[in-house]
């Protein structure tokens, strides 16, 4: 049995006139998936994230980027 988890990524870019993001990462975590998402889509500030937890569905407002602003050179 596998312990990944299946994080859905929903968003949009600003200067794409409205084309909808929508990206499935399989991940370990939160974080990992919100990182390797965050290395394909560098200019979005912020994400939707769906995923399912214990047989619960989640879904969350992501602020990107994500990680420390010293070494993500903010």
């Amino acid at each position: 049995m596998s312990d990944k988890k299946m994080f859905k990524f929903i968003g949009s870019e600003i200067n794409l006139d409205a084309e909808t993001i929508n990206e499935e990462i399989e991940s370990r975590g939160y974080k990992k998936a919100v990182k390797s998402f965050q290395n394909k889509y560098p200019k979005l500030k912020a994400v939707m994230v769906e995923w399912v937890k214990n047989g619960v569905e989640l879904s969350k407002l992501q602020k990107l980027p994500m990680g420390r602003k010293k070494k993500l050179g903010g």
